[in-house]
């Protein structure tokens, strides 16, 4: 396995994958060798994001039969779990650096940590199935028993999103990339059965889920505990050499930003299809949703891996794109085929898998390429996420409640316009595919490199100053001018001098070519 010590240098150990992979064609761009390593990856996450998803959707493990939502446990228990998933992730955002940084953990206090975790996580899906089978009425002791075990869910729900944040955040991402979009692909899967399971199979699936994750994370203690020490290490630096640490990349926050809207519009279109149609979807029709899902989110990103593979570079826009595209397809079907919903349901959760995958790429590429430790770009741009994803339900519980029962139907379109809004205001201004180039790993062609030893060949091939050689190296992670100031203590002006030589050193005239300049030169 290799990744990154929080400095950008390559912390190595599982050497394995990488040796087959060389040995099966040194040609491959994208790693697709599944060793133990992987497999285990595979497996623990998938088990993860399929407990959440199990959780906090209409059609999982929590579904009554009060209603036809199935929502007298599952709703308090969503809008709980979500809200201190995502506090406690904006909080381990801001503090969590500093706290690992002061105080190291140990392996062994990590795996009894999370195994912890694990069963408190197991305990309340058990307990919460249990409930949902057992409430016979929306009554008050019902909802704050649900809240009580949403606010146990969120406890786990964050400890596990950091811990499998930090484990991605270990690897070289051309050798994760398809056992990441394979483990998003499975975890539909356990949709497909859990209509038709009764009361025992969800609870063996509520606790088996976070233990299994839990058994599979446990392998990667020692990876968890060389990030803490590398963080606290990197700190120590940090601090010796400006006496504080870099403020927060306004880049994490603008990825934060497009996946609340993504996530507000997603939650908002699913409860709108629950309770504003006049004729709601067949529950027998609700494993069929999660076919057309997992075929068709497993079908895009075969497509998208496959044109990654043929150009032999990173495309993470075409996650965004296609996401995008499905959102907005999601969006228009609910006004105009409100009488037949499953397209639209189908379509929407298909747009929150793809952007769900492509914001686990760019929080890795924050982390590595703009040296963001890995716990702050995890708890923001995932807490915005579990903190939208109830804001989106209680603005849909919020026009249900205003429109009134029998009208319902008539705002539809309004909804529709109101999604695709969001959604474009995201796509054009909050994240445009203009600043994902600022986290392209297209520069990183050969894992065991760095991309200050790539910038290095660059200025001595180009004969760089010393000082332009630094200065060449912020602008090849996005940096700006206002924070190369104050990175290397220097004027603005000094720095746009040392810029424009640089530029025409190289022949180049914009940041853009600058990327280009530098893959060129590793082909």
């Amino acid at each position: 396995m290799a990744g990154n010590d929080g400095d950008d240098r390559p912390f190595t150990g599982m050497e394995t994958g990488r040796r087959a992979d060389s040995a099966a064609g040194a040609g491959a761009f994208l790693s697709v060798h599944f060793d133990a390593v992987r497999i285990r990856l595979l497996i623990g996450f998938a088990s993860f994001v399929a407990w959440v998803n199990l959780l906090i959707c209409f059609e999982g493990l929590l579904r009554d039969t009060v209603a036809y939502g199935g929502g007298v446990v599952r709703d308090p228990l969503f809008v709980a779990a979500m809200l201190v998933a995502g506090v406690v992730l904006i909080v381990a955002a801001t503090c969590a650096p500093r706290v690992l940084a002061e105080k190291g953990l140990s392996p062994h206090g990590i795996t009894w940590g999370l195994a912890l975790l694990g069963v408190l996580g197991g305990a309340s899906g058990v307990v919460g199935v249990a409930l949902s089978a057992l409430a016979i009425s929306n009554t008050t002791a019902v909802w704050a028993a649900a809240t009580a075990l949403g606010c146990m869910t969120g406890l786990f729900v964050a400890a596990y999103t950091l811990a499998w944040g930090s484990v991605v955040a270990a690897f070289d991402m051309r050798e994760i990339l398809v056992v990441i979009c394979a483990a998003l692909c499975l975890q539909w899967v356990p949709f497909v059965g859990v209509v038709l399971m009764g009361s025992l199979g969800k609870a063996a699936l509520a606790a088996g889920l976070p233990l299994l994750s839990w058994w599979c994370l446990r392998g990667f203690v020692d990876e968890l505990a060389q990030a803490r020490s590398a963080l606290g290490a990197r700190r120590a630096r940090s601090e010796g050499a400006a006496g504080r640490i870099a403020r927060g990349d306004f880049v994490t926050g603008r990825v934060a930003a497009a996946l609340f809207c993504f996530a507000f519009v997603v939650q908002f279109v699913w409860t709108c299809n629950i309770v504003m149609g006049e004729e709601p979807l067949s529950e027998g029709l609700f494993w069929l949703v999660y076919v057309c899902v997992l075929v068709v989110s497993t079908l895009t990103m075969v497509v998208i891996l496959g044109l990654m593979e043929r150009w032999r570079s990173y495309r993470m826009e075409l996650f965004y794109r296609m996401a995008f595209a499905f959102g907005v397809l999601g969006s228009v079907a609910l006004p105009l085929a409100y009488n037949h919903l499953f397209f639209s349901y189908a379509v929407i959760y298909v747009a929150y898998a793809l952007i769900v995958a492509t914001m686990w790429m760019l929080a890795w590429s924050v982390a590595f390429m703009r040296k963001v430790p890995s716990p702050r770009v995890i708890g923001c741009v995932f807490g915005l996420q579990y903190l939208a994803l109830p804001c989106g339900f209680a603005a849909a519980k919020l026009m249900q409640w205003w429109a009134g029962a029998q009208a319902s139907s008539g705002l539809l379109p309004y909804v529709g316009f109101a999604a695709v809004a969001v959604l474009v205001v995201a796509y054009v201004l909050v994240l445009p595919e203009r600043t994902l180039l600022l986290l392209s790993p297209r520069l990183l062609r050969l894992s065991h490199e760095s991309l200050d030893e790539r910038c290095g060949d660059v200025a001595r091939a180009f004969g760089l100053t010393e000082r332009e050689g630094e200065v060449f190296a912020l602008l090849a992670r996005g940096r700006d001018v206002g924070y190369i100031e104050q990175a290397l203590f220097i004027s603005r002006n000094t720095v746009n001098t040392h810029r424009k030589n640089l530029y025409r050193k190289l022949g180049i005239h914009t940041q853009q070519e600058l990327l280009s300049l530098i893959e060129d030169g590793l082909a």
